[in-house]
């Protein structure tokens, strides 16, 4: 489990251990993606669409450039999308 992850867990003879071993490591991975997502959903991410505004706004032409990526990436999604139902209407409709 590597350095550092000793514990240390007192259970009764006679109980079956692996369920509260798996609840208290189950924790602990839980907690370290949480701290992990956390931290990058309200410190990084923030600070990355701030440093990213700052230069679309400083740099003249680059909101008109950035605003057709946007609208290129959003047609090549919706585009994604309708490939997918016709291929779900292939599938249900001919196999």
């Amino acid at each position: 489990l590597g350095s550092g992850s000793e514990s240390t867990i007192d259970i009764a003879s006679g109980v079956d251990c692996s369920t509260i071993l798996a609840i208290v490591f189950g924790l602990g991975q839980v907690g370290c993606h949480v701290v992990k997502d956390v931290a990058n959903s309200y410190v990084l991410d923030p600070l990355k669409d701030s440093l990213v505004g700052g230069v679309v706004e400083g740099v003249p032409g680059m909101e008109s450039a950035a605003g057709a990526y946007t609208e290129a990436s959003n047609g090549m999604i919706r585009g994604s999308r309708k490939v997918e139902k016709f291929k779900k209407f292939y599938k249900d409709t001919f196999k």
